[in-house]
């Protein structure tokens, strides 16, 4: 039997490798991203990718206390079921009861502008459609942590911003069909075009905001929320970012996303949806710029699945990893886009 004196000293030396070992995890913040779904897509076992949304990945991310919260980067369906307010309801409804974690959600194309397609039953007006967003997700408060400090952007509450411990997140409502100017079927298309206007800039004023909260001293690294893909290769060979930088309408934002993380010199993660390519990588490499990354984050049919985020601000060199949470493994670090050569 151990005496008293030998009992403290084992309990002491197991203190001491305890907080030896806690470094390595403290600096980590940890978060769950997805986007492009439910589709109602079809898996080989039968079930629906809702289906696999509720009845797996729910319960199991439910339990993992060590999760601060999830985000959406839009395209909560088929425009078909995006569309209804019952869907955008529905979704919430996962997010607060079945995920139990804080959620945040930045809109896609399928939940707005897609609205008013022949192929959506009834047609509607697409910023009819937006509004009907902004009402679901942000006309009340959310009950998040003070200590986050969650803020929203005046006249675009979709963006927002919010800080956990060493990293700044912010969310930017930028979505494909050129952000809005692109097929507009039952709206006045003049009006159309001035609110895209203004949105992109609300997000240019939105972005350099995040870039100077994350200047401060307290601050290590940079996590960016958006539904569009401004890297996906096109079929002609060019990629999408070499076309953004030249584009009117996404030119100034994919130029201050480059300048912006230029400038900042820390880590900088931009996560998004909208293709089929599932991958964390440097997109930037090519302008000499080693501090960003890219997630393009899980969903579009493929693979259904979550995310899983460590930022650990300790590790200069990987700060970003990421981890399926279904299939398990790390993501790959390769951007595979199906029909197109990388």
């Amino acid at each position: 039997m151990l005496n008293h004196a030998r009992t403290a000293s084992l309990l002491g030396t197991l203190i001491l490798a305890l907080a030896a070992a806690w470094p390595a995890h403290a600096s980590e913040t940890r978060f769950a991203v997805y986007g492009d779904m439910p589709y109602m897509a079809t898996l080989p076992d039968g079930r629906t990718d809702k289906q696999v949304l509720e009845q797996d990945i729910a319960p199991r991310l439910a339990g993992m206390t060590e999760v601060d919260f999830v985000i959406h980067l839009g395209d909560l369906g088929r425009p078909k079921d995006a569309c209804n307010d019952s869907w955008l309801h529905a979704q919430k409804r996962l997010w607060e009861h079945g995920f139990k974690k804080p959620a945040f959600y930045t809109p896609g194309d399928n939940d707005w502008t897609d609205c008013d397609r022949a192929s959506v039953k009834p047609r509607q007006s697409e910023l009819a459609r937006l509004d009907a967003v902004r009402r679901v997700f942000f006309s009340t408060p959310h009950n998040f942590d003070p200590a986050w400090h969650y803020s929203r952007q005046h006249g675009q509450p979709e963006n927002a911003s919010w800080t956990i411990g060493k990293v700044h997140f912010t969310t930017l409502h930028i979505v494909s069909t050129n952000n809005g100017r692109e097929q507009v079927y039952l709206d006045d298309p003049r009006q159309a075009l001035s609110l895209a206007d203004a949105r992109d800039a609300a997000n240019l004023i939105w972005l350099e905001r995040a870039f100077q909260e994350a200047k401060s001293p307290e601050i290590e690294a940079l996590v960016i929320a958006t539904q569009h893909d401004f890297f996906e290769p096109l079929k002609h060979g060019s990629s999408q970012l070499e076309w953004c930088l030249s584009n009117p309408s996404f030119a100034p934002i994919c130029q201050q996303f480059l300048q912006g993380t230029k400038m900042l010199g820390k880590p900088v993660l931009m996560m998004h949806g909208d293709t089929d390519a599932y991958c964390l990588d440097q997109p930037f490499m090519t302008e000499g710029v080693e501090n960003f990354w890219r997630l393009n984050a899980p969903g579009d049919f493929k693979p259904i699945d979550l995310s899983i985020i460590s930022v650990d601000v300790a590790n200069k060199s990987h700060p970003f990893s990421a981890t399926s949470l279904l299939a398990g493994g790390p993501v790959p670090d390769e951007c595979v886009y199906e029909g197109v050569k990388p």
